[in-house]
């Protein structure tokens, strides 16, 4: 029984075996993928020019901080140049220059000699270096001109050259004869009269530096000198004190008189008992009186405003200054911490 059982369930598996399972059949629909393609294409363009806008802003970035590197470079040198011009030593060429220049002489040897020494200050060109220059050749020449004072009056900076202006004070003179009848019915007699001007002109140098030596560049000339005086407003900053009024105020005249009786007369060692930084006038002048005193409260100590005369002894010359003060008092003494004439 049991062996028919078996043989039974041997022949139900051998036709389970030969039964196929059929194929799955694939699927004739394919996923689209050209969004997803579309968008990585997109991404990798709008990449590379996200690459390329960041590379050109740079780039000009770059350049401009380069171009500003070196324009701050050129400035630091010519500033460079300029902190190293030698004012001192050009006035100092220029000097003996001036005087060559203005000093004019009548006799044809020392005009000679003028224009010879006037040759070793000029440029080293062809205009300068030709004696037919009008610099050199003062042609009818019937005077003699004379310097009388020069200083120097303003500096110019012309990039490549500098201008020096001087103030010069100079004397033209030309001798002329002149006849004069001495009596009636004699000859007349000739004399020799001088004719004379004074001037006083800005004489403009233009100068060129180099290694340390200088050269005049151009032929010098003549302007009138302008005027330095200004109408400049001008207020006094208004004082933000209290004015005091208290019982101090009596006793503060009378050191002020006693202080600058002492400030025009002792000395420097006398006058540090009284004041914080020693001044005096050491006997130039006397004390005559203060007026106009006003008297402020600074913190512990009183800001002091007063107008002060002094005279010359021997001229009666009057000297009147208007002075600040700060004064501190330590017991029954005062004491001068500051003193500026303003």
């Amino acid at each position: 029984m049991a062996e028919k059982n078996d043989s039974m369930k041997n022949r139900l598996k051998g036709k389970f075996r030969q039964i196929k399972k059929p194929d799955k059949e694939r699927s004739s629909v394919r996923k689209d993928h050209s969004k997803r393609t579309a968008f990585f294409v997109w991404l990798l363009i709008i990449g590379m020019l996200f690459i390329a806008t960041v590379s050109i802003l740079l780039s000009i970035n770059t350049r401009s901080t380069l171009n500003e590197t070196n324009q701050s470079i050129v400035a630091r040198e010519n500033e460079e140049v300029k902190e190293e011009i030698p004012y001192a030593s050009a006035n100092e060429f220029l000097s003996s220059f001036v005087q060559e220049y203005i000093n004019v002489p009548r006799e044809s040897a020392a005009l000679d000699e003028r224009a010879k020494n006037i040759k070793e200050y000029m440029v080293f060109n062809e205009a300068f270096n030709d004696d037919r220059n009008p610099l050199y050749n003062l042609e009818g020449v019937s005077g003699t001109r004379t310097l009388e004072t020069f200083n120097l009056f303003n500096i110019e900076d012309k990039g490549d050259m500098s201008l020096y202006q001087y103030k010069v004070t100079f004397k033209n003179q030309v001798e002329r004869e002149v006849e004069k009848e001495v009596k009636k019915g004699k000859k007349k007699k000739v004399e020799i009269e001088t004719e004379e001007e004074e001037n006083t002109l800005l004489l403009n140098i233009p100068i060129i530096y180099e290694n340390g030596l200088f050269s005049v560049s151009a032929i010098p000339y003549f302007t009138e000198v302008p005027s330095l005086a200004g109408n400049i407003e001008y207020e006094k900053e208004k004082i933000g004190l209290e004015e005091y009024k208290g019982s101090e105020k009596e006793n503060i005249a009378v050191f002020m008189n006693t202080f600058f009786e002492k400030y025009s007369t002792e000395s420097i060692e006398e006058m540090a008992y009284l004041m914080e930084e020693p001044k005096t006038l050491n006997g130039s002048f006397l004390f005559e009186e203060i007026s106009d005193l006003l008297i402020y409260v600074d913190g512990e100590n009183y800001k002091v405003f007063l107008q002060v005369m002094f005279r010359d002894e021997l001229t009666n010359i009057q000297q009147v200054n208007q002075v600040e003060m700060t004064i501190s008092k330590n017991g029954n003494n005062f004491y001068v911490e500051k003193l500026n004439y303003i």
